[in-house]
C-alpha cells in the first residue's frame, strides 16, 4: 500500500484480523468450488464439504442441482422448484465461542445469478432443546448477469453465545425457483 494512504492500510490491516477469528471456516468456503461434487436431487441436509449443507423440508418436491460452475469459479445452485418446503438454504458451521467477542457478525458475499434471486443471511444459535435465528437487516438481490458482492452484518448476543452449543450462518433463499452462483463468502467480526 503506498505511503500517501495510511488510513487505508490500517483499515485493510483491520479487516484481515476481523477475519482471524474464522479463518478455518473461510479457508473451507473458498475452497469449496474445488471440493464440491455435482449432485442432482439431494436428501434434506446434504452435506456439501464438511460443514457445509444444502437444506430444505424433507418430502417436500425440491428440483435443485448442486455443483461447481467452472465457468465462473463458484458453487452453483440451480433451482427448478422448491415444491412445498417453506424453505431452502445454504448454510455452514461457526464456532459459537468465537461470537462472544463481537458486537456484529459480518458478511462478504460474492454471487451471480441467471435471472432474478435474492436470499437473507441468518446467524442460528444451536441449543441442546432448539434454535434461535438473527436476520441481517439487508437482503441480497441479485438481478442478472456479473457477479456482485454484498457486505451484511448481523448483530451479536453474547448470552446466546455463550449458551449456543454450536452456530451456524444460513442463506435462505426466496421465490420458487433460482439460479444462483456463490462466488465466495467471508466471516469476520466487528
Amino acid at each position: 500500500m503506498p505511503q500517501s494512504h495510511p488510513l487505508l492500510g490500517k483499515l485493510a490491516d483491520a479487516l484481515a484480523q476481523s477475519a482471524a477469528p474464522f479463518k478455518l471456516e473461510n479457508a473451507r468456503l473458498a475452497a469449496l468450488p474445488e471440493e464440491v461434487r455435482k449432485v442432482s436431487a439431494p436428501q434434506p441436509r446434504h452435506a456439501l464439504a464438511q460443514d457445509v449443507w444444502l437444506d430444505f423440508q424433507a418430502d417436500a418436491g425440491v428440483e435443485i442441482t448442486a455443483g461447481p460452475d467452472p465457468k465462473q469459479r463458484g458453487l452453483r445452485l440451480l433451482t427448478a422448484d422448491v415444491g412445498s418446503s417453506p424453505w431452502l438454504s445454504f448454510s455452514y458451521a461457526l464456532p459459537a465461542a468465537q461470537l462472544r467477542e463481537g458486537r456484529y457478525l459480518g458478511q462478504i458475499t460474492r454471487s451471480s445469478s441467471r435471472g432474478v434471486a435474492r436470499f437473507r443471511v441468518c446467524l442460528r444459535y444451536v441449543f441442546e432443546d432448539g434454535f434461535h435465528d438473527v436476520f441481517a437487516r439487508d437482503m441480497v438481490v441479485l438481478t442478472g448477469g456479473a457477479a456482485q458482492e454484498d457486505l451484511l452484518m448481523v448483530p451479536l448476543d453474547a448470552e446466546l453465545a455463550a449458551a449456543a452449543q454450536r452456530a451456524e450462518v444460513l442463506f435462505f433463499f426466496e421465490g420458487r425457483s433460482f439460479d444462483v452462483t456463490l462466488h465466495g463468502t467471508e466471516a469476520f467480526l466487528v
